[in-house]
């Protein structure tokens, strides 16, 4: 009994010395100054972990809220491997997103990077910043506006199918959706075995992202993931083969990008391009799939707007096609003011992507605070569009706020500047589609008890949100 409690008086020592030469270490750091600036106040918590765990179990609004409380609106952490800087304000995003974007890289943990790839992308700089402002230029109103008949017709297809499920679940419905209108959009791809197959392997590698603890070790969900991306990568490759060997006169983002050359005059390599693709997909249909799951919980839960987004819109426009197989149009599309605004006020209160994280890539003085090099700065998106400071009665609810404009940068769910989400008018092209589909054609109902909300890789619901749906007229699928 003596030695056990001297070993576990050694190790408890040990943990003690190791936690007291961290802090000493991390607050040191605060001692430095650039030009009359400090590092703001906080905490750093535990050796090389600091406050990851708490913000993984809390959340961020209630880790923010917390922190501002005591720190005020901007504070100093430790998250996700890194000495983190986390800032609130519209003055802040700002700063991060456009003034000094180019003193900031897009930042994700190690472990993340290397599911997505980016470290075998960005060996290439040149050809990546070439490939990433090909996809930008390349979702344009144009192409997004073409492609609302092939949108209308996978909506009605994957409709169509819930008729048939006693239980719907929700998000695994919609990333159906969701996914193939991706694929369609980048590769000119049709709903086939193949695609069921690699959505699949996508869905498990984002699963994989929510365990806050990923190691390769053979038998863990993280290793495994790996592997499923190989096979994703391997899929994505036959893509590219095959959309080379078509030669459609209808050209995608695939083909533009098929099209691109280096420096020395030589095509971008099939390599390179099925991560571009594994990267585009994997941004492309899961966070819209998650939207969707949202929009649904809301109007479920406010039947007021759900009438009034129907009768007073979606029905008229149903009612006003000269027949029921009719598709929508790009004139449709934007006359559906409402819905437009159901859809802001869910990316508003839902905050699909609750933050923003960039890494300095030099010392910056930004109003007194000193951001040393290689430190993580985290917009908290959150908080900002939950602040009624900016938002009245920022938890409720409420579309009709979006009738009138918004206060400058204090709504930024698809970011902004340089680094804003390339397929934002396409994902509220498709959110248009199908809520028409579905406010026309069915109602239903929430089933299940709540089983809260898991923040990473984005917020969701936990269970997928589970329905039970009914059939209310015969004219539409």
């Amino acid at each position: 009994m003596l030695q056990i409690a001297a070993i576990t008086a050694a190790v408890l020592l040990f943990i003690t010395s190791i936690a007291a030469l961290w802090r000493k270490n991390c607050n040191s750091v605060q001692i430095n100054k650039l030009h009359g600036a400090q590092v703001p106040k906080g905490n750093w918590s535990l050796p090389w972990i600091g406050e990851s765990l708490t913000f993984y179990n809390q959340g961020p609004y209630q880790f923010y809220s917390q922190h501002i409380a005591r720190y005020g609106r901007t504070f100093r952490t430790h998250l996700m491997g890194n000495p983190t800087i986390v800032m609130s304000t519209p003055e802040a995003a700002k700063f991060l997103l456009t003034t000094q974007q180019k003193s900031f890289l897009v930042f994700m943990p190690p472990s993340v990077s290397r599911l997505m790839g980016f470290r075998s992308t960005y060996k290439q700089e040149a050809m990546a910043a070439k490939m990433n402002k090909t996809i930008h230029e390349s979702l344009h109103f144009e192409l997004v506006r073409n492609k609302v008949a092939k949108v209308d017709r996978i909506a009605r297809w994957v409709l169509s199918s819930w008729e048939k499920q006693p239980c719907v679940v929700t998000y695994e419905e919609t990333k159906k959706f969701a996914f193939h209108v991706a694929l369609d959009f980048i590769a000119g791809m049709a709903p086939s075995p193949e695609t069921m197959k690699m959505m699949d392997d996508y869905s498990y590698i984002v699963k994989a992202m929510e365990t806050f603890m990923q190691f390769n070790i053979p038998g863990t969900s993280y290793h495994k993931a790996l592997e499923k991306r190989q096979k994703v990568l391997e899929s994505s490759l036959h893509i590219v083969k095959k959309r080379r060997l078509e030669q459609s006169k209808e050209k995608c983002p695939l083909d533009l990008l098929m099209e691109l050359e280096d420096d020395n005059g030589d095509k971008i390599s099939d390599d390179l391009l099925q991560v571009q693709l594994f990267q585009f997909m994997f941004g492309a249909f899961h966070s819209t799939s998650v939207l969707f799951v949202w929009i649904l919980k809301f109007l479920g839960e406010n039947q007021l707007i759900l009438q009034q987004v129907k009768v007073a819109e979606q029905d008229t426009l149903r009612i006003g096609k000269t027949s029921p197989e009719d598709p929508l149009s790009w004139t449709d599309i934007v006359n559906m003011p409402l819905t437009s605004r159901v859809i802001q006020e869910t990316l508003r209160i839902a905050n699909i992507a609750p933050f923003m994280t960039r890494q300095a890539t030099e010392d910056i003085n930004y109003n007194g605070i000193w951001i040393p090099k290689g430190w993580c700065v985290q917009l908290g998106l959150h908080y900002l569009h939950l602040s009624p400071e900016y938002h009245k009665d920022p938890l409720k609810f409420d579309p009709s706020r979006f009738q009138a404009p918004e206060k400058p940068v204090t709504f930024l769910p698809f970011g902004s500047g340089v680094t804003m989400c390339p397929g934002r008018e396409l994902a509220k092209m498709e959110a248009l589609v199908f809520l028409h589909y579905l406010v026309t054609t069915y109602s239903w109902e929430n089933i299940g008890s709540e089983k809260g909300i898991k923040y990473f890789p984005t917020s969701s619901l936990k269970g997928g949100l589970p329905i039970k749906i009914s059939k209310l007229s015969e004219y539409v699928i």
